[in-house]
C-alpha cells in the first residue's frame, strides 16, 4: 500500500505553493530593491526585510525535512549554545551529500539565523526560478570558476556580508564539488601529482578562495571560523526525493570552532593550515563510518524543529489548496482539462528542482586548475 506522503497530488500541492508564494516573494524582493535601495539607499534596512523573504523560500523546504519526513540532525559541538547563531562566522564544510545544504539549514534555522546564511555557489544558479533569483538580492557569492571573474566577485560580496545588521554564516565548500568515486580518483591522482597528502574520505581542497575570502576579511567583524564535518546515516539515502516522498534521514554534523586569528595571514601557509585540516577531517569522517562517533567526548544532542516552519507551511499550503478547489468548482470541466495540463507541468517542475540536488548534476572535479 502506498503511503500517503508519497502521493503525487500531495507534491503537486506542495509545490504549487513553493512556486506561487516563491514567485510572489521574488517579485516583493524587487520591489524592496527599487525603492528602498535604489531609491532610498537604505540597504542595510532591505537586509532586514529580505531576510523574512529568504526566510519564507527555505521555511517551505526545511517543511519537508523536519515535519513531512520527520528527518534528524544531531549536532556534535562543544560551542557554547548561546553562542551559535549569534556571531558572523565563516563555515567550511565537506561536500558529500545531495542534502548537506539542507542539512546546515536546519542547524540555522535551530540557532535563528536561517534567513543570513549564505554560500558559495556556481554561478548558474542564480538563474534558476525561486532560489536563485532570491539569491540574486541576498549578496550570494555566485562564482564562474574563473579567477579572473570570481575575484572582484568575492572582494565585493564580502565588504557587502561584513555591513549586514544582524550575524551571518558564510559556507564555503572548499572540495568545490560533491564527492563522487570518479572524482575522488581524480583528486587522488592531483594530490598524488603535486605531493599533497591523499585523503580517504574527501577531495583535495580547493585553497585559492578559502585564502582570498581570509585576506578580504575584517577579523573584528569576523572572528572564527566553524569547521563542520557531516556524516549520514546508509539506511535512507539523503535525498530530496526521499525527503519528498515522507523517508525519514538522519544526519550527524559535528562543528569546531577555530579563532580565526589562529589561521595564518600569510597565503602559502594559509593554504598549508586548509590542507592539514582536511587531513584532520579525514581522520574525523573515517572515525564516524567506523564507530559512529566522531570523538570520544562529544556527544550529540538532536534539537527539535522549530515550529515557524510547520505554521508557514500549513497556512500556504492551505490558502493554496482552498485557491485550487474554489476554482475547480467555478469552471466546471474545463478546470479538468486545466488541472491535468497543471499536474503534467507541476511533475516536470519537480524533476527540475530534484535534479539540481542530484550529485550525478554536478560539475567534475579539476583541483585547482579553474582557479588560477
Amino acid at each position: 500500500m502506498v503511503k500517503w506522503r508519497e502521493n503525487s497530488l500531495f507534491h503537486v500541492v506542495l509545490f504549487l505553493t513553493f512556486l506561487v508564494s516563491g514567485l510572489l516573494v521574488n517579485f516583493f524582493q524587487l520591489i524592496m530593491w527599487i525603492f528602498l535601495v535604489s531609491l532610498i539607499g537604505d540597504r542595510r534596512l532591505f537586509r532586514k526585510c529580505n531576510y523574512y523573504c529568504i526566510y519564507v523560500i527555505y521555511g517551505q523546504l526545511l517543511f519537508l525535512a523536519d515535519w513531512w519526513s520527520q528527518s534528524k540532525i544531531s549536532i556534535y559541538t562543544k560551542i557554547p549554545q548561546d553562542l551559535i547563531g549569534k556571531e558572523n562566522a565563516l563555515i567550511i564544510m565537506n561536500h558529500h551529500y545531495e542534502l548537506d545544504w539542507l542539512y546546515g539549514w536546519m542547524v540555522g534555522d535551530r540557532s535563528s539565523i536561517l534567513g543570513n546564511c549564505r554560500v558559495y555557489i556556481k554561478k548558474a544558479i542564480q538563474y534558476v526560478p525561486i532560489i536563485g533569483w532570491a539569491w540574486c538580492f541576498s549578496d550570494t557569492l555566485f562564482l564562474a570558476r574563473d579567477w579572473s571573474k570570481d575575484q572582484g566577485t568575492l572582494e565585493t560580496v564580502l565588504e557587502d556580508l561584513q555591513d549586514y545588521p544582524s550575524p551571518v554564516w558564510i559556507l564555503l565548500f572548499p572540495e568545490g564539488t560533491r564527492f563522487t568515486q570518479e572524482k575522488y580518483l581524480a583528486s587522488k591522482q592531483f594530490a598524488e601529482s603535486r605531493g599533497l597528502p591523499v585523503l580517504k574520505h574527501h577531495l583535495v581542497p580547493r585553497t585559492k578562495g578559502f585564502t582570498y575570502t581570509l585576506s578580504r576579511l575584517d577579523k573584528q567583524k569576523i572572528s572564527c571560523v566553524y569547521d563542520v564535518t557531516l556524516g549520514c546515516e546508509n539506511k535512507i539515502k539523503p535525498s530530496l526525493t526521499n525527503v519528498l516522498l515522507g523517508r525519514e534521514t538522519h544526519a550527524h554534523m559535528y562543528i569546531r570552532r577555530i579563532d580565526i586569528n589562529k589561521i595564518p595571514d600569510d597565503e602559502t601557509e594559509a593554504a598549508k593550515w586548509l590542507s592539514d585540516l582536511y587531513v584532520e577531517k579525514d581522520q574525523i569522517l573515517d572515525r564516524f563510518h567506523t564507530t559512529g562517533k566522531f570523538d570520544e567526548d562529544t556527544s550529540g544532542v538532536t534539537p527539535s524543529p522549530r515550529v515557524y516552519t510547520l505554521l508557514l507551511s500549513l497556512s500556504l499550503n492551505i490558502m493554496t489548496l482552498l485557491c485550487i478547489i474554489k476554482f475547480m468548482l467555478s469552471m466546471g470541466v474545463v478546470s479538468v482539462i486545466i488541472g491535468a495540463v497543471v499536474m503534467v507541468l507541476a511533475s516536470f517542475g519537480i524533476k527540475y528542482f530534484v535534479d539540481l540536488t542530484q550529485i550525478s548534476k554536478a560539475s567534475s572535479y579539476g583541483g585547482e586548475k579553474k582557479k588560477e
